[in-house]
């Protein structure tokens, strides 16, 4: 599998792509998927332990405050949640979690560290659609909305429709592809921040290429 920081070099900019197009399933390995050239998203489909839930729906009764943003090798994102989120029943269960989500981004992009960002949101951080200009970003939200997003197909069919758009679950995990990756130059997934209507807010985890 190549790294992001070596994409491949044979493809011409001006050769025909091919219609994007969205993967997703229940099997961990859908992921993978995300360096087929035709996909832009990848959406692991899955639910969170009921352990979790409770833990997170506890949380979500506290003052808010959580916000980390850091740089992190994956041997070091346990003992940085260990510091940094409340010692309650099911604590173990979320770091566990987050833990596997950059074990598995590390692996599928090469990458000795990665951004995380983790954070209880209580508005919108990008409620306008737009595309990234990263190469790729992991997304998942442990409470609350998740993510929109529109299809390439739609976008092709209904410019400018906002209206039908498509929405992660909680606890659903995507990567998407942004204009920076390789050959995907104005083909990035179209998407934006939910809005938060909750009182308890929204637990977002995101995860970004560093190497």
């Amino acid at each position: 599998m190549n790294a992001i920081s070596n994409p491949p070099r044979h493809r011409h900019k001006s050769a025909v792509l091919p219609e994007l197009s969205v993967a997703a399933g229940d099997d961990p390995r859908v992921l993978s998927r995300f360096y087929a050239a035709s996909c832009n998203l990848a959406i692991w489909q899955r639910s969170l332990s009921s352990s979790l839930r409770r833990y997170l729906e506890q949380q979500a009764q506290q003052p808010p405050g959580l916000s980390l943003r850091c740089v992190l090798r994956p041997d070091e994102v346990a003992p940085e949640l260990e510091r940094k989120l409340p010692p309650r029943a099911g604590r173990d269960c979320l770091i566990a979690d987050i833990k596997l989500l950059v074990d598995m981004f590390a692996c599928l992009f090469e990458q000795k560290q990665v951004g995380m960002r983790l954070e209880w949101l209580h508005r919108a951080m990008c409620p306008k659609f737009h595309v990234d200009r990263l190469p790729c970003r992991l997304v998942t939200t442990y409470l609350g909305s998740g993510t929109h997003w529109i299809s390439h197909e739609q976008r092709q069919s209904s410019p400018g429709n906002e209206r039908d758009f498509r929405q992660l679950q909680a606890g659903e995990v995507a990567l998407l592809k942004g204009e920076g990756w390789f050959g995907n130059e104005g083909r990035g997934i179209v998407h934006r921040s939910p809005e938060v209507t909750d009182d308890a807010g929204r637990l977002f985890l995101s995860l970004d290429l560093m190497d």
